[in-house]
């Protein structure tokens, strides 16, 4: 299990995505998290546009899955052995990770 904490919110690769570049929903959570700062522990998982891995899958419906999913090239993708875990990719559809 991948554990949803501030150390992996910060290794995430979600907002860098090809999945979610032209997501307005995903846009706006990311300001709302800038806004607040630095934070002392992770805010609720629905309110994190990624993590998708350790969270589940996204709340926003504007993603675009015909997009190249950025999993397998996130650290937290090696770092807790995601290839050996179900789904492969593409958390923010198919939910979290089941190591």
């Amino acid at each position: 299990m991948i554990p949803f904490s501030l150390e992996n919110m910060r290794k995430c690769l979600c907002g860098k995505c090809p999945v979610q570049a032209r997501s307005s929903c995903a846009a706006q959570l990311a300001a709302a998290l800038e806004q607040a700062g630095p934070l002392a522990a992770p805010p609720a998982p629905e309110a994190v546009p990624g993590l998708y891995c350790a969270s589940g899958a996204a709340s926003c419906p504007d993603l675009d899955l015909q997009e190249m999913c950025a999993c397998g090239d996130c650290p937290l993708f090696d770092e807790y052995r995601l290839h050996q875990a179900r789904p492969l990719g593409y958390y923010c559809r198919d939910g979290k990770a089941q190591v």
